[in-house]
């Protein structure tokens, strides 16, 4: 018959929150702490076991910067002895914003900047590149189609959608490229950089009104809003230092 206390003891999850995968129950019974081996005790913060009601809740925390990998670590067992613990450490993009929008005025073909400060609180690098683009619609835009459409005096449903699309094609602002001024480069983890964005609003754009977009760096998604008006000089926004 198996020896069920040699079966495999293993975690797997990003690093602040690794599950138990699998484990024999009396190991898991007469667990009282993880440890890394000697070699590993000087560059690696000690690992903290969670024990909840059963095996299946227990859970393991690393330093949250541990790069993704396969790590053997020890489970210490209450009757003094030992056994070899798999950690699976998955990887976990992790990025603060500050601030957490970025908010440009200035009138139609102005030039306009903002800063951000970037921080990476995950176990991978963060690659920023050269520029970032989003589209950007008219905040009224959905409102102001539906609106147009409700004043139609005509039943023809072709003409009510064909209304529909044409306002909503007016309402979007095009293309927002924003240059990367400052910054660009792979976010090291634990690392934290000011960014700084340059671009010129479109011409299209509409004096009065504002517009949304949505940025995206690696997995993490930045709200980007415009506000056009008509005077005659862009102006840098906002400001990390």
């Amino acid at each position: 018959m198996a020896d069920k206390r040699r079966a495999p003891v293993d975690f797997l999850g990003p690093p602040s929150r690794l599950r138990l995968a699998s484990a024999d129950a009396q190991s898991m019974a007469t667990a009282r702490a993880v440890r890394w081996p000697e070699a590993m005790r000087a560059r690696a913060a000690a690992p903290v076991l969670r024990r909840g009601r059963g095996a299946s809740s227990t859970r393991l925390r690393l330093d949250p910067l541990t790069p993704p990998g396969e790590y053997t670590a020890v489970l210490e067992l209450a009757d003094g002895g030992s056994r070899d613990v798999t950690v699976s450490v998955q990887p976990r993009p992790r990025l603060r914003v500050v601030p957490s929008d970025v908010r440009l005025d200035g009138p139609p073909g102005g030039a306009v900047s903002a800063r951000l400060l970037l921080e990476n609180r995950g176990n991978v690098p963060i690659a920023i590149g050269d520029a970032l683009v989003t589209g950007v619609f008219d905040d009224d835009g959905i409102e102001t189609a539906l609106a147009s459409t409700y004043r139609m005096d005509t039943d023809d449903l072709n003409k009510i959608v064909g209304n529909v699309f044409a306002r909503l094609r007016e309402a979007h602002g095009g293309l927002l490229r924003l240059r990367v001024a400052e910054g660009a480069g792979d976010l090291a983890p634990g690392e934290r950089r000011v960014l700084l964005l340059e671009t010129t609003l479109g011409a299209k754009l509409r004096p009065g009104h504002g517009y949304h977009g949505l940025l995206k760096i690696g997995e993490h998604g930045i709200s980007v809003h415009l506000r056009i008006d008509g005077k005659a000089n862009g102006k840098e926004q906002g400001g990390a230092s």
